[in-house]
């Protein structure tokens, strides 16, 4: 029996090749894009999840939202510990910034030859209790609480020193030396933990004003976490503070999709995008499966005499079902295969797109899901025709009597209307976000992103100096570099340090304002707008910032919006006029005014900046700025690389270009806009089988009222209008339903932008027209064809 199903369903391949191809192009598109997506959801929903008690352990973070800042994911180490106090803690971990913080040292020697400590992090010796780590050599726990000792990953053992057994091997650094007493396999991709060395890091009991440690909470079962977040908020901070700053405890397993400070080890994934790429991919084995059952509906008349003879010679409703399920069943199975195929092709470029490294285990639990969905898709899509066929009468189809009710023709419309409606969605959404991208890269930054080279992270005492020092005179000595300038924050990243400032007319800001500590020349070699005053310069010794009698003096530039919360209009008129921070003791004298600078990523960037001149707030780094000859560039990198080696000790600088740190801020939202581009084009495609399939099914039924036409002298063009206008009717109400639906939508997004687009209608029209001329297009088509068959073909037997 089952030989016999597939025989005839080979056979019925064999003579609807056209019917046969599309359905399987079509079904193995769905089914590809969804097992990417599958794969790519089921990646970013597993992170972390391998951690021990994952599920009962929090980070800690401090919400200065009150404060027009972020929420940080950075708290004190020491302090945290007291939370032990609880019942409701188990156990604290921490993992400390010694890169930012300078606590150790990440420029290193061995055997004369410098390395750089990549992702170097200070950790508590109960690490293992907190993160899954495999030890391949060493002691992890000997190593984190042993002092002047290093615990590195097998990549960075294999860098450094060429094979993985160097337990007790030495890295001489400037003040001494470590001893590697570990070493653990490199983290799996699928973790917020981004550590490839560990350090012992003493915690001094005596600066709990000091944040910079991840600090990590496994609470007992049960505990209210937002309840004891509270708890602990009161216990760390004064009654001043209580209403501006509060503790907050946020899951582990949350954290990739959820956590977005700029603080973060490396940079998270996206509920939005996970939520559209299954979205999406739903969506197309959906629109996969309505194309099925159109194509599928639309051949029906070709088989109808068969299924009369069939049940002429006695075959039951039942085996003429498990006939046409069984053809369903197989389409399916091939589509299935040829999707894989597909897969594995697409598989580079996808991981690109997403950013992730994803790898295909036919022979896992998901690879048996992907069969099984196969197969449920197959039965899904196949049980319509399949009743729908194995239903015709014997006695009506054998006498040419293939009428069919109203409402098989509805439900096929209906999903046709639908899948325009998504098409029409798809297209205005890609649109609007390519234009939103294109509108934040040409938004004015406040500086220029041309020319200008960063050196991240080299230490202030290196190059933030009054005077001019040997490290910064042999770089401005480069041919190529014409300018420099150093401040204490990443422009592209976020603000570090804020103050509250009274401004001139003695009133209090009652807000924190972001400032940058800067030395001088920072307005030319930023390219910052002056619009009044003056640059920072040597010439004026008051610019720099010094002390005396407990209160700091300097030089500020301030933005335009800063003078304005400061109650001036005329930007020139605050020039000379002092701001001042009482509570730190510091006088701003302001020298400059500039047009707005936005720091920080383009959703919520800061604008309302101070400049402090030589002021810096306990920042161990620091980021020198260089205007560059940008033909030189190879040059001017190795020459730099060169110099702080020799000069400094620092090896394998992070040397980059402000508009590529720049353009790195806008990678989420294009990776959102490629993914919606890509699944826009497959949606169109599949709407477009979808259209050419309930138009086959239309010109096959309305053939006989074509040729009675063509007999009384129709032409050829307005019988493919008489068809199409049927379609063209469904897309008008695909139109209202989408416009609505997508308005919102997307008008939810750009909301989450300070800068944003407005949408515009031509976007909408656009949709429209495009889902209109390919709905015509592909019915005209059809109908041409049916147009020009000869009337005498159709009526000879009538």
């Amino acid at each position: 029996m089952i030989l016999s199903y597939l025989i005839t369903a080979l056979r019925a391949f064999k003579n609807q090749k056209q019917h046969f191809i599309l359905n399987v192009l079509g079904l193995s598109v769905g089914l590809a894009a969804a097992i990417l997506v599958a794969l790519f959801a089921k990646n970013e929903l597993s992170y972390d999840s391998q951690q021990p008690h994952a599920e009962r352990v929090y980070r800690v973070g401090q919400d200065f939202s009150k404060l027009g800042l972020a929420v940080v994911p950075i708290f004190n180490y020491v302090q945290s510990k007291q939370a032990e106090d609880y019942s409701q803690v188990e156990e604290v971990f921490g993992l400390t910034m010694v890169e930012l913080t300078r606590e150790a040292m990440v420029d290193v020697s061995y055997r004369n030859q410098g390395y750089k400590l990549n992702a170097l992090y200070g950790a508590t010796a109960n690490i293992e209790n907190f993160i899954a780590l495999k030890t391949l050599a060493g002691d992890l726990t000997t190593a984190m609480s042993t002092p002047d000792s290093l615990a590195l990953s097998e990549s960075e053992a294999l860098r450094i020193f060429g094979r993985t057994d160097v337990i007790g091997e030495t890295l001489t650094h400037e003040q001494g030396q470590y001893t590697v007493r570990a070493v653990f396999a490199d983290l799996k991709d699928n973790t917020h933990f981004a550590f490839k060395n560990l350090v012992y890091v003493k915690h001094d009991p005596s600066k709990i004003d000091i944040n910079s440690s991840y600090v990590y909470m496994r609470v007992a079962e049960g505990t209210d976490t937002d309840a004891l977040a509270k708890t602990l908020t009161k216990r760390f901070f004064s009654n001043s503070m209580l209403e501006q700053v509060s503790l907050e405890l946020h899951p582990l397993l949350d954290l990739h999709l959820t956590a977005k400070s700029p603080f973060e080890m490396k940079a998270g994934g996206a509920k939005q995008v996970v939520m559209i790429c299954v979205g999406l991919s739903v969506l197309l084995i959906l629109i996969a499966g309505f194309n099925f059952i159109n194509m599928t509906i639309a051949q029906s008349t070709k088989r109808a005499k068969e299924v009369g003879v069939r049940k002429a010679l006695g075959a039951s409703k039942g085996q003429l079902v498990t006939q046409f399920l069984s053809e369903s069943v197989l389409v399916s199975i091939l589509s299935m295969v040829i999707a894989c195929a597909l897969v594995e092709l697409l598989l580079p470029s996808f991981n690109q797109l997403v950013d992730r490294e994803l790898v295909v285990n036919y022979a896992s639990e998901f690879g048996i899901a992907i069969i099984v969905v196969a197969i449920a898709v197959g039965i899904l899509a196949g049980l319509y025709p399949a009743f729908f066929i194995s239903s015709f009468s014997a006695k009506r189809v054998l006498s040419g009597d293939l009428q069919r009710g109203n409402t098989a023709i509805w439900v096929r419309k209906s999903l046709l209307t639908l899948q325009a409606s998504l098409a029409i969605g798809l297209i205005i959404a890609s649109i609007t976000l390519l234009k939103q991208l294109t509108y934040l890269q040409s938004l004015p930054l406040g500086y220029e992103t041309t020319q200008r080279l960063v050196i991240s992270e080299l230490p202030v005492g290196e190059v933030f100096t009054k005077e001019k020092n040997a490290l910064v005179n042999r770089i401005s000595a480069i041919q190529g570099v014409q300018q420099t300038t150093v401040i204490d924050t990443r422009l592209t990243v976020s603000i570090n340090n804020t103050l509250m400032p009274t401004w001139p007319n003695g009133e209090a800001s009652g807000s924190l304002t972001p400032v940058v500590g800067a030395s001088y020349d920072v307005v030319k070699t930023l390219g910052l707008k002056l619009v009044a005053g003056r640059d920072f310069s040597r010439e004026f010794a008051g610019d720099w910032a010094s002390r005396e009698n407990g209160v700091t003096s300097t030089g500020t530039i301030v933005t335009e919006s800063v003078a304005r919360q400061a109650g001036y209009t005329n930007m020139s008129d605050i020039i000379g006029k002092v701001i001042k921070d009482s509570g730190r003791g510091i006088d701003m004298r302001v020298v400059g005014v500039v047009e707005d600078v936005k720091v920080g990523n383009a959703k919520d960037a800061n604008s309302n900046i101070m400049f402090l001149c030589g002021f810096n707030f306990l920042s161990p780094v620091s980021e020198l700025i260089l205007t560059i000859d940008q033909q030189n560039l190879p040059y001017i990198k190795a020459q730099i690389a060169e110099v702080l080696a020799s000069s400094a000790n620092i090896y394998e600088p992070k040397i980059n270009l402000l508009a590529d740190n720049y353009k790195t801020l806008l990678k989420g939202d294009e990776r959102i806009s490629n993914v919606v581009l890509i699944f826009t084009g497959l949606a169109v495609f599949l709407t477009c089988l979808g259209t050419f399939g309930l138009a086959s099914f239309a010109t096959v039924r309305r053939q006989k009222e074509v040729a009675v036409r063509k007999v009384l002298g129709a032409s050829r063009i307005s019988i493919v209008n008489i068809i199409a206008k049927e379609f063209l009717v469904l897309v008008a109400v695909s139109i209202a339903i989408a416009y609505p639906v997508t308005y919102l939508l997307v008008g939810d997004w750009l909301a989450n932008f300070n800068d944003r687009i407005e949408q515009a209608v031509w976007v909408y029209l656009v949709a429209a027209v495009a889902v209109a001329t390919i709905t015509w297009v592909t019915v005209a088509s059809l109908a041409f064809k049916a147009a020009s068959t000869r009337p005498s073909l159709i009526l000879r037997y009538e």
